[in-house]
C-alpha cells in the first residue's frame, strides 16, 4: 500500500512559542499598553502564544523577524493567527476592529482589517487564520480596508495582529500566534486501497502542532485559503497521486486581502487518478472566488453529481468525466476534451461564455445525457456555448456538430436563446446574446445537428462559412466485430434500409478503424431496419480472414440514438 502524502509550503516566520524573541507593543493609540508576553490561555497552535491587553484603545503586537530563508516581499501570502477575546467592544470593520499588522518598523507598517464587531457576530470565530498578500498602498473606503502608518518598505520585517477597544477590557485580550508565508496544501502518492481524502489533510492542518491555517474542518464543512493541489509535491512539480472522496462540502474563504487567483484546486501528473463524488464547492466572496485547474491529462479526473456556486473558473482535459455536476453562478468552464452528461450550468457570471469548446470535441457535450444551460432571463450578453474556430467541411460533405442539450433564459426572454432551423446560410450572423457562439472558417461547411427532445439553439456565426441548423435527428451506429472474441472489424462493407426498403440509411459505406459507421438523419417514426454486413476481401482490406455475411436487423429510433452491434462469423 502507498500511503498519501499530505505536505504544504508554508515557511515559518515565528511560531510565537515561549523561546520566542523580537516581539514588540504596538500602541497606536490611548494610554498604557504594556508589553507582549507569552501565555497559554489565547494559543492556537502549540503550546500557547504572544499576547497583550487592549482597553479603550487601539493596541497590537507583532514579532520582527526575518525568515531564515530569505526575506519576505511584496506579493507573498503571510498566514496570520490571530485571536480576539473581547469581540463585543472591538470597533466594527471598517475602523479597524481587528487587524493584520505587516511592516517594515514600529512607525512604518500597514494594518489589513479583517475583524469588527459587525463580523465576529454569531457565526464569526474570535481566533482564526488570516491570509494577506502583503501591500503598502491603502483602502479606507471600502472592502478591502487597509490603514497605512508611516511608508513601510518592499520587504517587511515586523509581523503581528492588533484590535481597536470601545471599552474597558480585563486582562489580555489579543493573542498573535503562528504566522507562516506561502501558498497552501500538497497531496501526493495513495492508491485504491489508501486514497488521499480531503479529511486526511485536514486532520494534518489542524493538528496542534501544525494549525497551518490552509484547509481547515469546521463543523461538517472544510474552509479551503491557498492551493490545494492533488498530485504536485510542495516544490510544485507533478507527482502521482490516487484521490478519492464524496459527500464533502468545501467553503472557498473570502480571502479579501488575497491575490484574486491565489485559492485553487489544482490536479496534475499523468498518473494522477482523481474521483469525486458529491463534491460542492462554495465561494463565500468575490475577491477570490477559486478555481479548478487539471494542469496534466491525469490516468482520470471523475466527478460525480459535484456542485460548485460562485466558483471561479474550470479548466478541464480529455480524461476528465463529468456526470451530473452543477455549475451555479460560477465563472467559464473550459471543456478541454472532457465528456460533459447530465449537467447544469446555471447562470453563469462569465459574460463571454458558461462552457467553452472546440468543434473537435463539440459533440461530445451531452452525447449520452443532455445538459441544461440556464441563462438569467435577461438579454445581457454571454453565451450558452462558445466552441470557437471551426475549420473543415465541405458543402457535399459538411462537418456535422451534434447537439443535445436544454436551453432556458426564462419565459420573457428564451427567443434570445432559443431558435430554429435553417438551410445553409453563409457569413456572420447571430448576435452577441446567441446560445451558441462560432466562427466558421471561409470555405468550411458546419451542420449542427439537434437532437430530437433538445432546445434548437439560436447561433452566432463571426466567420464567413456556412452554417446549417437541422432539428430533431437521431444518429444510427453500426458496430461490427468478431464472434466470440469481441475484435472490431475496420474494413467491413455495411449497407442499411429501413425494411419497406423506401430509405436507405447506410449504403455500402466501410467501418472505420474503431469498427463503426454511422448515419444521421430526422424521422417521422420508429423505422424497423434490414440490410447486411459483408467482409469477404481480406486481401485488400484491414481485416485479414474471410467472414461470412451478417444481416442487420433491430430498430432505427425517432426519438434518441440508436446503436447496433453486428457480429461476424469467421467463414473457415
Amino acid at each position: 500500500m502507498a500511503a498519501p502524502s499530505y505536505t504544504e509550503d508554508l515557511t515559518d516566520i515565528d511560531l510565537a512559542e515561549s523561546a520566542s524573541t523580537g516581539w514588540t507593543a504596538f500602541n497606536i493609540s490611548g494610554g498604557g499598553g504594556g508589553a507582549p508576553a507569552f501565555g497559554a490561555d489565547l494559543g492556537m497552535q502549540g503550546a500557547g502564544c504572544w499576547d497583550k491587553p487592549c482597553s479603550a484603545a487601539e493596541r497590537g503586537l507583532a514579532v520582527n523577524k526575518t525568515p531564515g530563508t530569505g526575506t519576505v516581499a511584496a506579493g507573498v501570502h503571510i498566514y496570520t493567527w490571530g485571536f480576539c477575546a473581547t469581540p463585543g467592544i472591538t470597533d466594527n470593520l471598517a475602523t479597524r476592529g481587528a487587524y493584520v499588522i505587516i511592516g517594515t518598523s514600529t512607525t512604518n507598517f500597514m494594518q489589513f482589517h479583517v475583524e469588527g464587531n459587525d463580523t465576529y457576530g454569531a457565526g464569526g470565530r474570535v481566533g482564526k487564520c488570516y491570509v494577506v498578500d502583503y501591500v503598502t498602498t491603502s483602502n479606507t473606503g471600502s472592502i478591502p480596508y487597509r490603514t497605512v502608518n508611516g511608508t513601510p518598505g518592499a520587504t517587511p520585517t515586523y509581523f503581528g495582529f492588533g484590535l481597536k477597544t470601545t471599552a474597558t477590557a480585563k486582562g489580555s485580550n489579543i493573542g498573535c500566534d503562528a504566522i507562516r508565508y506561502g501558498t497552501g496544501a500538497y497531496i501526493t502518492a495513495g492508491d485504491a486501497t489508501t486514497p488521499a481524502t480531503f479529511d486526511g489533510f485536514a486532520t494534518q492542518n489542524d493538528s496542534i502542532n501544525n494549525r497551518w491555517g490552509i484547509f481547515t474542518k469546521i463543523g461538517t464543512t472544510y474552509e479551503l485559503q491557498g492551493a490545494f493541489a492533488i498530485g504536485q509535491d510542495n516544490t510544485g512539480t507533478g507527482t502521482l497521486a490516487y484521490f478519492e472522496d464524496s459527500d464533502v462540502s468545501i467553503n472557498v474563504v473570502d480571502t479579501v486581502h488575497s491575490a484574486t487567483d491565489f485559492t485553487r484546486l489544482l490536479i496534475d501528473h499523468a498518473s494522477t487518478e482523481v474521483y469525486w463524488t458529491n463534491i460542492l464547492v462554495t465561494a463565500s466572496g468575490t475577491n477570490n472566488r477559486g478555481y479548478l485547474e487539471v494542469v496534466t491529462d491525469p490516468t482520470a479526473f471523475d466527478q460525480v453529481g459535484c456542485a460548485f456556486t460562485n466558483f471561479g473558473t474550470t479548466t478541464l482535459t480529455s480524461s476528465c468525466t463529468v456526470v451530473g455536476n452543477t455549475y451555479r453562478g460560477c465563472d467559464t468552464v473550459t471543456q478541454g476534451g472532457a465528456s460533459f452528461n447530465g449537467c447544469t450550468f446555471d447562470n453563469t457570471i462569465s459574460t463571454t461564455a458558461a462552457l467553452v469548446t472546440t468543434g473537435t470535441t463539440f459533440g461530445s457535450v451531452g452525447s449520452t445525457l443532455s445538459n441544461k444551460f440556464v441563462g438569467d432571463g435577461t438579454t445581457t450578453p454571454g453565451h450558452a456555448v462558445d466552441v470557437g474556430n471551426i475549420t473543415g467541411g465541405t458543402v457535399g460533405s459538411p462537418l456535422t456538430l451534434n447537439w443535445y442539450n436544454e436551453l432556458d433564459n426564462g419565459a420573457t426572454n428564451q427567443s434570445v436563446w432559443e431558435g430554429s432551423t435553417q438551410a445553409a446560410t453563409a457569413g456572420t450572423q447571430g448576435t452577441a446574446n446567441s446560445a451558441i457562439t462560432m466562427n466558421v472558417a471561409a470555405g468550411t461547411y458546419v451542420k449542427v445537428s439537434v437532437a430530437a427532445g433538445a432546445t434548437i439553439p439560436t447561433i452566432q456565426n463571426t466567420g464567413t462559412g456556412f452554417l446549417e441548423i437541422t432539428a430533431n435527428e437521431v444518429t444510427l451506429t453500426i458496430t461490427v466485430t468478431e464472434s466470440g472474441t469481441g475484435s472490431v472489424i475496420e474494413g467491413a462493407m455495411v449497407y442499411v434500409t429501413n425494411a419497406a426498403e423506401t430509405a436507405t440509411y447506410i449504403n455500402k459505406v466501410e467501418t472505420n478503424a474503431s469498427g463503426q459507421v454511422s448515419h444521421t438523419t430526422s424521422l417521422g417514426s420508429a423505422q424497423t431496419l434490414a440490410g447486411k454486413v459483408r467482409a469477404a476481401t481480406p486481401a485488400s482490406k484491414a481485416y485479414t480472414k474471410y467472414y461470412k455475411t451478417s444481416p442487420v436487423a433491430g430498430t432505427f429510433s425517432n426519438v434518441q440514438d440508436t446503436d447496433i452491434t453486428v457480429q461476424l462469423i469467421p467463414d473457415e
